[in-house]
């Protein structure tokens, strides 16, 4: 069995501002300030890190911040409801075409390995006309700070939740930033970077994914690499 873990903004879907505003509108909300959200780099960081660093820079304190993640997440559930389906996400070029071939696949299961939260996970890939349903399991930005221990997370939940056999070899993790590239490296995997996000080709190439591909176009050539 291939265990294929996508990303979602950037991979799956274009990017988008409306997850900043939704962000910002919940810590607003929560703790009264949403510190230097305007010039913070999302790109590869969980929303658990994003969160963190945003209210530390504040000066808000960390068992605070903490306790507070709960509300945070449900602010963000809620907004992100109207402000998705509001905005009208777009998927990345091929990625519809290529999740429905995988979906049908017997020997493929589909997960995420994605940064958001879970309830803004799913409202961005309803959004883009991207059935949740195809991704049999997954770790989100809410399980972890750091990016490199969601990998072990979504297996974990594939064992006990699936029943699903892990391999190690026969995972593969897609992505558009170098924090995906190295949850990949360090857990094993392989690493297949994606430039539809805010990395080049060049740039994504300097952290020597497995794979490396413009975008999802060429559906064919996409499995071939998938199962290379």
């Amino acid at each position: 069995m291939r265990l294929i873990l996508f990303d979602i903004d950037g991979t799956l879907i274009q990017l988008s501002g409306v997850g900043r505003q939704v962000m910002g509108f919940a810590l607003d909300q929560v703790f009264g300030t949403a510190g230097p959200i305007d010039d913070y780099l999302f790109a590869g960081k969980t929303d658990r890190c994003i969160i963190q660093d945003l209210l530390s820079t504040a000066g808000v304190p960390s068992s605070q911040i903490v306790a507070g993640l709960p509300t945070v997440y449900e602010h963000m559930a809620r907004r992100g409801e109207m402000l998705f389906d509001q905005d009208g996400l777009v998927a990345c070029p091929g990625v519809s075409k290529l999740i429905r071939i995988l979906s049908q696949r017997q020997d493929v299961a589909l997960g995420l390995q994605t940064g958001n939260i879970r309830a803004t996970a799913q409202q961005k890939l309803k959004s883009a006309n991207i059935d949740p349903l195809h991704f049999r399991f997954g770790a989100y930005g809410s399980d972890a700070i750091n990016r490199v221990d969601l990998l072990p997370i979504a297996w974990q939940r594939a064992r006990k939740n699936l029943n699903l056999t892990v391999n190690v070899s026969d995972t593969v993790v897609i992505g558009d930033t170098p924090a995906d590239i190295e949850c990949a490296a360090v857990n094993g995997a392989v690493a297949i970077g994606v430039a539809t996000g805010s990395y080049s080709i060049d740039a994504l190439a300097r952290y020597h994914p497995n794979h490396i591909i413009t975008d999802f176009s060429d559906t064919e050539y996409a499995l071939k690499i998938l199962f290379s």
